[in-house]
């Protein structure tokens, strides 16, 4: 800021007032070198002889309109870097005058009347733009390179974080943020084809490739925007991205589950001791009469290599009056009586989006605090696939990968025990559960066989570590038990679902239980028998593949409804919407479909063919392609970033595939089970989708089979709800182990029934039951 101050600041307003208010907000903030100008002719004069750092500019000047001045600058080589704030007011059509602003090579806009606090943040970023081009330039005047000599490496300079990365040449954008702290939206892994890791390049760049032109609306494209994934760089380039932050904005993650009653018997065990200290009569050693005390159950108690390391002194501290924490008859620590190590136990979801931390107390049985953050990987891909196409041959990537995964658990483990003022050696065991392809990337397993037929993972059985061994910040003889899996897509998380649902127990109850997401996971059974299988619903369901679909983030519209002929919305956040995520997607095509608006078979009809005429229908708007059409949600004017948010054609057939994986997947489960779906008692739902959605418009679209809504119960985060269990009694890892191998894993992808009954399920039902 000191050296900002500094730099040269020139108002062109044709308005003394104005003119005046803006330099006292300019000198309040420190900045002394302002100048003025009442036309554009002026300020191109003095242009001319000085060119400042920053242009502050009206749109509506005597002559010389801002418009042209800014295009003058532009076309002027010794004022094409100069940053231009365009000012307007007293404009009717101010999204045609933002347009063309931006057209006209404006770096960023204001509409009066001006707000101090805007007007000083817009300033200060335009004038960090100019130091940072300086600077570049001041670089380059250093190094004097032979002409024939091809400088390898160029600046990419990333706004608001005003981060400097050196990159290689011809790098991608996406690519050379992939080691930064720097993160992006994007579903596809940076192959080109979702559309969401948009970037506004400030300096001047070549064509737009092929994906960019076809995925940005041709406005985006006149504003500068580009896809990271599809932009070289080829020359030192400054960006602008709208940064994501895994903590500080609000997110709808899903972190609190039903909680069934349990049984005590943690994992790890707390007792207090007192043995008699050494003596001529009693010359046992210190661990014999540590097992003396605690026998008969503990008569061959083993430790630790640390414990024992420290035992001698910390006996003594003691007083040999203390408390010793057993794992699995081995001692791994004698602690004061007071202290809280052992108490407390700590629980990992290991979401593909989402990561979730609980902190549990052991002696009470309770969570007592949750912390939640997104997952760092998805920078490499929405679903497990990409990532694991990702890191298929590259082990440096897999270990990258392990390394993300682990500092965001650590993160999240820091804030849990920051909330008790616990230290990490407090927490001595931690249960991880997650889909199979999350826990072995926890372990740093390659999960490359779980991509391709017959999607075979490394290991399915449950495991314990230290958690030291996979870089987890805990107590250094600390446990981590990793929960069973089935296959290569029935993972931990699933039987973490069946536990906590109480299925596997059941005598004559019939459950159904689906898990909604990329990859749909659903059981089917009791304690006779339970089926299971992944319905590969695609990402539709948690926003990725849809054009205006996005995670359940700050500005995504979760629920829709319609009422005296208008329609509403609910947008996270409270704010104005951005875009829409899954719950909001089923719940606006159940209306679409309830209303006429799209037919059975997905089509989203033409005005003309509507039977009721209502304010539904007028948002029906035919695209450049003929006979198709699109039904717009919101405005530019009601949007959160100034476009259009809307529904495609192409989004309703990504959720009808979505949905009709989902519905083949239950059918065929039932039909191997010998049930009809009036013979299921309870159908349970896990997961974020599974917790927000709303069940009558999951029925309408054919997402949930038709059966008396009472029936269907939200468990929310069940997958860390079984890891609690396990947590709180060792019963439960036992059954965990049980559950999974009884489990009867059913292979979509090769039944016999399985292509026929998916294109059954395509269409959407016809009836109407609200």
């Amino acid at each position: 800021m000191k050296n900002m101050v500094r730099m040269q600041i020139l108002i062109v307003d044709d308005d003394p007032v104005i003119q005046e208010l803006t330099k006292k907000m300019l000198a309040k903030d420190g900045y002394k070198n302002i100048q003025t100008a009442d036309s554009g002719e002026e300020a191109l004069k003095m242009m001319k002889k000085t060119p400042p750092d920053l242009v502050v500019l009206d749109i509506q000047l005597p002559g010389m309109k801002g418009y042209e001045v800014s295009q003058k600058m532009r076309a002027n080589k010794a004022t094409s870097h100069i940053p231009i704030l365009m000012m307007t007011g007293g404009i009717i059509d101010k999204d045609k005058a933002l347009e063309k602003s931006f057209r006209a090579g404006v770096t960023d806009f204001i509409t009066k009347p001006i707000k101090m606090i805007e007007f000083t943040v817009r300033v200060k970023a335009a004038l960090t733009i100019k130091r940072n081009y300086n600077f570049i330039q001041k670089e380059l005047n250093k190094r004097k390179l032979p002409k024939k000599v091809t400088k390898k490496k160029v600046w990419l300079n990333v706004l608001p974080a005003d981060a400097w990365i050196k990159v290689q040449r011809d790098n991608t954008v996406y690519n050379a943020l992939q080691n930064t702290e720097i993160e992006l939206e994007g579903d596809c892994g940076g192959l080109g084809k979702c559309g969401k890791c948009k970037i506004r390049v400030i300096t001047p760049l070549g064509k737009s490739s092929k994906e960019t032109i076809e995925l940005l609306e041709p406005d985006e494209l006149e504003q500068g925007v580009r896809l990271a994934c599809r932009t070289k760089i080829r020359k030192n380039l400054a960006i602008y991205t709208e940064e994501l932050n895994g903590e500080t904005e609000f997110y709808q993650i899903l972190k609190h589950g039903h909680m069934p009653s349990v049984e005590l018997d943690p994992l790890i065990e707390r007792r207090l001791v007192t043995i008699p200290p050494p003596s001529l009569e009693n010359s046992l050693s210190d661990v014999q009469r540590i097992r003396e005390v605690l026998s008969p159950e503990f008569h061959d108690l083993k430790t630790t290599y640390r414990c024992l390391s420290s035992l001698y002194k910390n006996l003594r501290a003691t007083n040999f009056d203390g408390a010793v924490v057993i794992h699995n008859n081995c001692l791994l620590e004698w602690q004061p009586r007071d202290s809280i190590g052992g108490v407390f136990g700590l629980i990992f979801d290991l979401g593909t989006s989402t990561l979730v931390g609980k902190l549990v107390n052991l002696i009470e049985g309770q969570e007592v605090a949750v912390i939640s953050r997104f997952n760092s990987q998805r920078k490499y891909g929405a679903d497990v696939i990409s990532r694991i196409q990702h890191i298929k041959g590259h082990p440096k990537r897999l270990a990258n990968l392990q390394k993300l995964l682990v500092e965001d658990l650590n993160l999240i483990t820091k804030r849990l025990l920051e909330s008790f003022r616990l230290k990490p050696k407090d927490i001595l065991v931690a249960v991880a559960a997650g889909n199979t392809t999350m826990q072995h990337f926890m372990l740093s397993l390659d999960p490359s066989g779980i991509a391709e037929a017959p999607f075979t993972p490394l290991i399915t059985e449950g495991m314990t570590f230290r958690s030291r061994d996979v870089g987890l910040k805990l107590h250094p003889d600390a446990m981590l038990y990793v929960m069973p899996a089935k296959s290569g897509y029935i993972g931990g998380d699933l039987i973490g679902f069946i536990l906590s649902s109480g299925a596997a127990e059941q005598d004559d109850k019939l459950v159904l239980g689906l898990d909604l997401g990329t990859n749909s996971e659903i059981f089917l059974g009791n304690k006779n028998r339970i089926l299971t299988c992944s319905a590969a619903a695609g990402p539709a369901l948690e926003g990725a593949k849809i054009s205006h679909g996005m995670i359940a983030r700050a500005g995504a519209i979760e629920r829709f409804r319609f009422e005296e002929n208008k329609l509403f919305y609910n947008v996270i956040g409270n704010i104005k919407p951005k875009g829409l995520c899954g719950s909001g997607l089923v719940d606006l095509a159940a209306l679409l479909l309830h209303h006429g608006i799209v037919n059975p078979e997905g089509l989203i009809c033409p005005p003309d063919q509507h039977k009721k005429r209502n304010s539904m229908t007028a948002r029906v708007i035919q695209t450049q392609e003929n006979e198709i059409h699109d039904f717009l949600i919101a405005s530019p004017q009601e949007s959160l970033d100034g476009r259009p948010v809307v529904l495609t054609q192409r989004d309703i057939r990504e959720l009808q595939l979505a949905k009709a994986a989902i519905a083949s997947g239950i059918k065929i489960l039932l039909k191997t089970m010998g049930a009809g779906i009036e013979d299921v008692d309870a159908v349970y739902l896990a997961g974020a989708l599974g917790n927000y959605v709303h069940s009558l418009s999951a029925m309408r679209i054919g997402l949930l089979p038709e059966v008396n809504p009472e029936k269907i119960i939200s468990l929310g985060n069940a997958a860390s709800t079984g890891a609690n269990m396990i947590l709180l009694s060792k019963r439960y890892w036992e059954r965990s182990a049980e559950i999974a191998a009884a489990l009867e894993h059913i292979e979509l992808s090769g039944h016999a029934d399985f292509f026929d009954q998916f294109i059954e399920e395509m269409n959407f039902p016809t009836e109407n039951f609200w």
